[in-house]
């Protein structure tokens, strides 16, 4: 069980960094992009997309090569048992709210005058990042129950 829990480990850790790396990703292109920016805002704003989108590119292979590595040693199973089925639900269903809460509050901005194309994008990253980590949370508050 030791290689099961070391996989793990480190496929969570790697659900953060592309949590992090897809909300910076999403949210400073909406930035960048943003008529209402000041000029001053943009340029930083796509460095930190840029840094972001390659942070979640290079977090996602790896993810993927961990799994890769979970099925090539025969953990395949026992990493994506019932508990990892119902982690995945209760991470839907949290990003299902943010989601949900985010457009609400997206479109009262736009009453405001917000721009909706930056309030997407933020949106976008508020909703796969919060999968992400709410994957991490409930996963991670499982150990020390056996």
């Amino acid at each position: 069980m030791d290689a099961v829990e070391r996989i793990s480990g480190r496929m969570r850790w790697l659900l953060i960094a592309q949590a992090i790396g897809f909300f910076c990703w999403q949210a400073g292109d909406g930035l960048a992009h943003s008529d209402q920016i000041a000029a001053l805002v943009a340029n930083p704003a796509e460095l930190i997309s840029l840094i972001g989108a390659v942070l979640w590119l290079i977090s996602m292979l790896a993810f993927f090569a961990q799994a890769h590595k979970a099925q090539r040693d025969g953990l395949h199973d026992i990493l994506n048992d019932e508990w990892a089925q119902h982690v995945r639900g209760r991470a839907a269903e949290t990003a299902f709210w943010a989601l949900c809460i985010g457009v609400v509050g997206s479109m009262t901005a736009t009453n405001f005058g917000l721009d909706a194309q930056m309030l997407l994008k933020i949106n976008v990253g508020v909703a796969v990042s919060s999968f992400f980590l709410a994957y991490v949370w409930h996963d991670s508050r499982h150990e020390g129950e056996a």
